[in-house]
């Protein structure tokens, strides 16, 4: 057997390859609580480590990993800046100005926005998932630190009898079945009820709150599940991952070969003869018939033995009324028939299949795949571009949440706000740099 991936092997004797289908980890029918101490924990896939087996599937997709990368940049755009909005005399917003200072600023600076942005952005493209910690300050009065947790350890309680989700649990040791030591436990706010639930938690002296962000996903009473996962359980996924592995391995076990040693006994015996080694020391035997192997290993590798010739015994053989030959050592070398391009089609239909799925134009991440494979224009990349940007605002949307809450809570000045200006790209006449800033995605 010739592992090449994970779950996809070769078998030479019988020719065949035996792939895993990686849909099995989305089996979640019927999944009961998973008891933590006291904690009854809402599972996250059949192992309740679903985040973390996604993860791993992804790293194997160059193409899948990239688009999820792609889909956070886009969203993240110019990054969060905080500012001071300007209106003009019907109250519709003209411009604004960015802060460098006041409570609102030192909020901004202390919590490192663009960083936490970054880390919920993330989290909401590759799981449609993502938590935010709000801690309030000691006088209880305002939220004081708005920090990210990561998705892959966070897992929510069993819902209450209304239908309610209470309880945050955070570990790292999921996979691992941990103890109650190892699991954080924060209070949930209540996502409809935002401003009224965090003031009313401060004043109970809360230190912890966690709250949901998330991409409604039908069906998914705890945890949203994107609709790209649907390449998983239709097998592209697999189909994209084995073609680069198994022609890897072809490489490597079949163009690898370009020998066959036939060495017959008769070879070793004449050794064993000129060198004294007795039938009965089978180490002896054994040790110089892999010193010999190494020898021809190292006579027919590496440039230095280019062109180098062997000589070898050979002697004729009664065969009934005839004689044939019978060489002592026979080198044979492997006759190639791939030519390098096996496949092409099928990579090109298995990454376009998935940037479909994913919601990413091939050609604004780079080349499409395959020799027939056109560019588009500028004009069209930058359309595409522009609706890109446009289908990820209900994601930008999500992870401004928390702070329009922090904006209520802290009593923020009401022309205080956090944005996130997006490019632009237009046209040199209307622009020399060909690009300019929108302010459309604010808190």
């Amino acid at each position: 057997m010739i592992e090449i991936l994970d779950d996809l092997n070769f078998y030479p004797e019988i020719k065949t390859v035996l792939a895993v289908d990686s849909s099995s980890v989305f089996e979640e029918k019927e999944l009961k609580p998973v008891s933590v101490g006291n904690y009854e924990v809402a599972p996250w896939g059949t192992r309740n480590d679903l985040p973390d087996q996604i993860l791993e599937l992804m790293r194997k997709s160059d193409v899948m990993s990239t688009n999820v990368e792609f889909n956070r940049n886009v969203s993240f755009g110019l990054g969060p800046k905080v500012v001071r909005l300007i209106k003009n005399d019907i109250g519709k917003v003209v411009d604004y100005v960015e802060l460098s200072e006041g409570k609102e600023w030192e909020f901004f600076e202390r919590n490192d926005l663009s960083m936490f942005f970054l880390e919920q952005l993330t989290d909401l493209c590759h799981f449609s998932n993502a938590f935010a910690e709000m801690i309030p300050e000691a006088k209880k009065s305002e939220i004081y630190s708005l920090r990210h947790k990561e998705a892959a350890f966070s897992r929510w309680s069993m819902m209450d009898a209304k239908g309610n989700i209470n309880f945050h649990y955070y570990s790292s040791k999921w996979a691992d079945s941990p103890s109650a030591s190892d699991v954080v436990a924060s209070k949930v706010i209540d996502e409809f009820n935002a401003y009224n639930d965090v003031v009313k938690k401060m004043a109970l002296k809360k230190e912890r709150m966690i709250f949901p962000v998330y991409m409604p996903s039908p069906g998914r009473p705890y945890y949203s599940r994107p609709s790209w996962y649907s390449l998983f359980e239709s097998g592209w996924y697999d189909h994209s991952v084995a073609i680069p592995a198994l022609k890897k391995a072809i490489m490597q076990n079949n163009l690898g070969v370009k020998f066959i040693i036939y060495i017959s006994p008769k070879y070793f015996e004449d050794i064993f003869q000129k060198e004294s080694i007795p039938a009965t020391d089978v180490k002896a035997r054994k040790k110089r018939i892999d010193e010999e192997k190494t020898k021809f290993n190292d006579f027919l590798t590496g440039a230095v033995n280019a062109n180098k010739s062997v000589m070898a015994f050979k002697e004729l053989v009664m065969s009934g009324s005839s004689t044939k030959e019978e060489k002592w050592i026979e080198i044979e070398p492997i006759k190639n028939d791939l030519n390098g391009g096996e496949y092409i089609t099928d990579v090109e239909t298995a990454a376009n299949t998935i940037c479909y799925a994913m919601g990413v134009h091939p050609s604004l991440i780079g080349a499409t795949p395959g020799k027939g494979s056109s560019g588009v224009s500028g004009t069209d990349k930058r359309e595409l571009f522009l609706i890109k940007q446009s289908l990820m605002k209900p994601v930008v949307d999500r992870a401004l949440r928390p702070i329009n809450i922090i904006r209520q809570v802290n009593k923020w000045a009401k022309d205080v706000t956090v944005i996130i200006p997006e490019y632009i790209f237009t046209t040199l006449d209307q622009n020399k740099t060909g690009k300019q800033e929108s302010t459309t995605n604010k808190a």
